[in-house]
């Protein structure tokens, strides 16, 4: 019989092995901490020392044990608190909306581009027969945060058998000693396992997208295991993942709204710009460009601004126009892309008069509210189309907020020289989000940065992410959202032959300079007419007024793309689906024909619609507590059909209606 130690000692030979095979970068680092072990470069922390009957870790340097009671004990202790309940020890990746019936008749009601009028359906029947006091019938994905010596794995994972785990823990000399107490080599051979070990908070979240990306629609909730409360921040970085997805953020009826204005405006005579990258030599080329967001550091960096903007030429944010009406300062070019109606009219509306805008260039997605076409000069106004793709030659941009479209500018027309300024995607430190003067600014309670809500506040909730000049600055989802956005356009546009120099207090991004305001080097003033005369004939040069027949022929290629959608629902109607498994199988082929139908508008606003309820479908089905399948399957599925079918004939109607092709 093997004693004790020579068990440990082949769990962990297998454990290695396993990893060597199945987990290469996680071996290599477990490989390079044996060596530094072994030579004594690196100082051990830890032993792990056998007591009576179990394993517990001794801190030398303290002399304290890991565990303050048996490990079994603790690690039973754990497992026991797993259960299949849905309200326990869960992650839930959905807005708790409710409907009324009132709410629900009216959705039923509205088109498509109404808030809810396709969600509230699915969302209202789910809520009717499933509560969060039910229970699962399957785990899908679990998350342990922390480990230990991982006493309570093998059991756990054992007896709910989810097809997914991550794995997390901070201590990679203490993960290793956990290689002699857990089979893993044994106890995963089933399941897909991620490992998040040693991992700073940005690898965390990579890991945490994969677990979240792998089999979409069974997110409903994620079930976890908290190992102690120094893992409670891990957990808020989850929560803060879930409500930054582009999905949450961004809705498929705001995406159809989208497209049926950029059609409109195309009727309408406005000319749009052509943001693919210039090859030739540019008017931007020999001056340098000043990108200026509503940021805290705008505030900040006032006075040196005043002084000296006309040194630039000058791109901002409509949302930072307050501030520099307040001081004068009248930019050449002005971009703005929210749709929201209420929000655009408050905004262009809180001002007197726009004087100081009367040379300046608009740069508009085609979605914003009629009150700037109506108040600014056609003449001045440029579009660029965002989130759709009926202009085939433009830079397609998906963005998360404005800051990032106004920067990719500059890069697109050579500009050798690029400033930053008010682009922080960050917290000042008294916590507010953005300059004093803009129309949305909030502060944070930054001093609960390390504490873990009930519920992750998309706006105001905070973490910590790298600095542009300190270490580490204080953000929210919402903000940091933009954060890989603007990494983006520098990876797809910048050349080695541009500068990005980074005056913001901020955020760090990738591939720019940190510079400060002082240390610019002396530039000469630019003439600001002679500027926004220069640009707008730049810009007539690259737009356009109307539709080329290749794009022409590509919207009628849309049209019959329509019947191939519509096709795939038909077939999903016909499927049989008298029980829970005919019924998810035909689900989810439909679903899957959508996803990897070609590239188009309606496809892109389907995948939001199909990431928003496809987890209500799979979990109601997943519900223990569920009783008269047959009934559910008929009634959703009816439900489902005559969403999509909304969604399908209103986006039909927006090219028959804004195209004569």
């Amino acid at each position: 019989m093997q004693s004790v130690e020579e068990k440990a000692i082949d769990t962990y030979n297998k454990n290695m092995q396993y990893f060597k095979q199945k987990h290469e970068k996680l071996y290599n680092k477990l490989s390079a901490l044996n060596i530094v072990l072994n030579d004594g470069t690196y100082p051990q922390k830890y032993e792990l020392e056998y007591k009576d009957d179990y394993f517990d870790v001794l801190e030398i340097a303290s002399g304290n044990f890991l565990y303050t009671q048996n490990s079994k004990t603790y690690g039973d202790k754990l497992y026991k608190e797993i259960n299949m309940r849905k309200d326990q020890q869960v992650c839930e990746t959905f807005y708790n909306f409710d409907f009324t019936p009132d709410a629900l008749k009216k959705a039923n009601k509205s088109d498509a581009l109404h808030n809810h009028a396709t969600t509230a359906p699915i969302i209202a029947y789910y809520n009717k027969y499933v509560s969060a006091k039910t229970n699962f019938i399957q785990i899908y994905k679990f998350i342990f945060f922390g480990l230990g010596l991982a006493t309570h794995v093998e059991k756990t994972i054992k007896r709910i058998k989810p097809e997914s785990v991550l794995l997390v823990e901070d201590d990679l000399e203490l993960f290793r000693l956990s290689l002699f107490t857990c089979n893993y080599a044994d106890t995963l051979k089933n399941t897909h396992a991620l490992f998040a070990i040693a991992q700073n908070d940005e690898d965390l979240s990579i890991a945490f997208r994969v677990l979240y990306e792998r089999n979409m629609f069974s997110n409903h909730y994620l079930k976890f295991s908290l190992f102690s409360s120094s893992y409670e921040s891990k957990v808020k970085l989850l929560q803060e993942y879930i409500v930054a997805r582009p999905e949450k953020c961004y809705s498929h009826e705001r995406i159809l709204h989208k497209n049926q204005r950029v059609l409109q405006r195309i009727g309408e005579n406005f000319r749009f710009l052509n943001l693919q990258q210039k090859e030739l030599p540019s008017y931007f080329q020999d001056k340098p460009v000043l990108i200026l967001a509503a940021g805290p550091s705008l505030n900040e960096n006032i006075e040196w601004l005043k002084e000296n903007h006309q040194n630039f030429i000058t791109i901002t944010i409509f949302a930072a126009l307050k501030t520099l009406q307040m001081h004068h300062i009248s930019p050449n070019i002005i971009v703005q892309l929210d749709e929201k109606v209420n929000e655009g009219v408050n905004l262009v509306q809180s001002f007197d008069n726009f004087d100081f805008l009367k040379d300046s260039i608009f740069l508009l997605s085609p979605s914003v509210p009629d009150i700037f076409f109506n108040t600014f000069n056609h003449d001045n106004i440029f579009l660029v189309e965002d989130r759709s793709y009926y202009k085939q030659k433009e830079l397609q941009i998906n963005a998360a907020s404005v800051g990032e479209v106004a920067y990719s500018l500059p890069l697109v027309f050579n500009a050798k020289e690029i400033y930053l300024l008010g682009l922080d995607l960050a917290l000042a430190d008294d916590g507010s989000t953005h300059s004093k003067e803009h129309h949305g600014t909030q502060k944070a309670h930054i001093d609960q940065k390390d504490s873990t809500p009930d519920v992750t506040n998309l706006i105001l909730s905070t973490f910590e992410i790298k600095g542009n000049f300190k270490q580490r600055v204080i953000t929210t989802p919402l903000l940091a959202l933009s954060i890989p956005k603007v990494n983006g356009y520098t990876q797809r546009l910048k050349s080695p032959a541009q500068d990005v120099y980074n005056l913001s207090s901020g955020a760090y991004f990738k591939d720019t300079i940190p510079l400060h305001v002082q240390e610019i080097r002396e530039l000469e003033a630019l003439a600001p007419q002679t500027v926004s005369k220069n640009i707008h004939q730049l810009f007539e040069q690259y737009s356009s007024t109307s539709l080329t027949q290749e794009e022409v022929t590509k919207i009628q290629k849309r049209k019959e793309e329509i019947e191939s959608i519509r096709d795939h629902l038909n077939n999903f109607k016909l499927a049989p689906t008298i029980n829970v498994d005919l019924f998810k199988g035909a689900y989810l082929i439909f679903i899957h024909n959508i996803m990897m139908s070609d590239k188009n508008e309606l496809r892109e606003l389907l995948l939001v619609y199909i990431y928003n309820t496809s987890n209500y479908i799979i979990d109601f089905f997943n519900t223990k507590e569920l009783d008269n399948t047959k009934k559910h399957t008929k009634n959703l599925k009816k439900i489902i059909i005559t969403q999509y079918n909304k969604i399908i004939d209103y986006y039909e109607d927006i090219l028959t209606q804004n195209t004569k092709v």
